[in-house]
């Protein structure tokens, strides 16, 4: 009887460190709302979880300040943060390129993405700026599948690229902008250099 092959390594992971007692932190959002995460959760986003670490938050019966996210709003501010607890305690991928990943999107995480294109974008910007590893993986699988046998003109609805049109327009736009700006601060300063030549010795009265 031929001996039993060897399993294959899995692929690496770091481990979610465990816990106890479980704290609470707070996340300020860019438009000033509070959003609260547990010290599990939180490891699932290596910047978040380097920060506290360096802060030193993690120490039980250290009082925590705010933590400012000044990028994200609360609406995908509650998102990563629903995804963060669903997924605390679970591992965490590790970046090696020389091993194959499985990336099948199990069925919640399938139907957590299942929202329209702009939150699904603004919570890919959020997950890259927060380095959460796996929710970065199934939303830009969700992305990959989206524009699969799509044609220039969807994808172009899809991820909101303008058309040429559309660009001329709001170069257009600007520049009346630039113009009315720059005519105000003429105006300004003409109404200026007037009042001077009024106060100056010597003028008419």
């Amino acid at each position: 009887m031929s001996a039993e092959q060897p399993a294959p390594d899995p692929a690496p992971v770091v481990e979610a460190a465990p816990s106890e007692p479980l704290i609470y932190y707070t996340l300020t959002s860019c438009d000033e709302q509070e959003v609260k995460i547990s010290s599990l959760a939180i490891q699932q986003s290596k910047t978040l979880d380097d920060l506290v670490g360096n802060l030193h938050f993690s120490e039980v019966g250290k009082p925590t300040e705010p933590i400012p996210m000044e990028k994200i709003t609360k609406a995908t501010l509650l998102k990563i943060v629903e995804w963060c607890e669903k997924h605390k305690g679970e591992s965490i991928p590790v970046e090696d390129d020389t091993v194959q990943r499985n990336t099948t999107t199990p069925e919640w995480d399938e139907e957590f993405l299942n929202i329209d294109n702009d939150e699904l974008f603004h919570l890919i910007l959020a997950a890259n700026y927060l380095d959460i590893k796996q929710l970065m993986i199934y939303a830009c699988k969700k992305v990959a599948l989206m524009a699969k046998g799509k044609s220039p003109e969807e994808l172009r609805v899809i991820y909101g690229i303008p058309t040429n049109e559309e660009d001329e327009a709001a170069e257009k736009a600007a520049a009346e902008q630039r113009k009315a700006k720059e005519a105000q601060k003429a105006a300004a300063a003409d109404a200026e250099a007037e009042k001077v030549e009024e106060t100056a010795p010597g003028a008419s009265t």
